[in-house]
């Protein structure tokens, strides 16, 4: 392939704060740097706020940005709070850090999709056809230890939930809970010594 097929045409494009696109710049909530590769039919996007910072990057099928498809990445902003209660700098001075990555077919959530805490450890994963949640889903608190595990199908909760690092467990059916039963921490501290004999 030589280098003058994959040059991309690119353009940028402004965005009001209900994410429909406007030609005046002024009237502008964020913007988006526009690239097409010669020859494809995908339009690559890298999405800024209007102080310039990366919110989001992606693909789109059509140019008027209605349809995803691809991979996507949602960036947010690191919060800390001083002790009087303001928001402060990170002391790392990273200001920003990947919310979200998941992919679209045709404009539809699908596959794995994950959100992340500040601190970059994993928040969520769930699990998506055809923009349903389907599958196991998992929920992590900030340090990485398990807190919810669970099932989808057809974007219901369907089945065994188990929260509070098992101390609590539901079952549902077609997203109703059908029963509940709780366990003492001495109770599973008796299962895990059981299980690891």
């Amino acid at each position: 392939m030589s280098y003058a097929a994959v040059q991309a045409q690119v353009k940028t494009v402004y965005f009001n704060e209900d994410d429909e696109i406007v030609t005046d710049s002024t009237e502008a909530y964020s913007y988006a740097l526009i690239g097409r590769v010669t020859g494809d039919s995908v339009y690559t996007v890298k999405k800024f706020d209007a102080e310039g910072y990366l919110m989001m990057t992606g693909s789109y099928k059509d140019d008027i940005f209605k349809v995803p498809h691809g991979d996507f990445v949602y960036y947010d902003w690191v919060e800390v709070l001083s002790p009087m209660g303001n928001y402060v700098i990170p002391p790392n001075g990273k200001e920003r850090f990947i919310n979200l990555r998941g992919t679209f077919r045709d404009g539809l959530r699908e596959g794995r999709w994950i959100t992340y805490y500040q601190n970059g450890s994993i928040k969520d994963v769930m699990h998506y056809r055809r923009n349903l949640m389907e599958g196991e889903y998992r929920n992590f608190d900030y340090k990485g230890n398990l807190e919810i595990l669970g099932n989808f199908v057809n974007n219901k909760k369907e089945g065994t939930w188990v929260t509070k690092g098992g101390r609590v467990v539901y079952q549902f059916k077609n997203d109703k809970i059908v029963s509940t039963s709780r366990k003492s921490k001495k109770q599973l501290e008796t299962e895990r010594a059981a299980a690891n004999k």
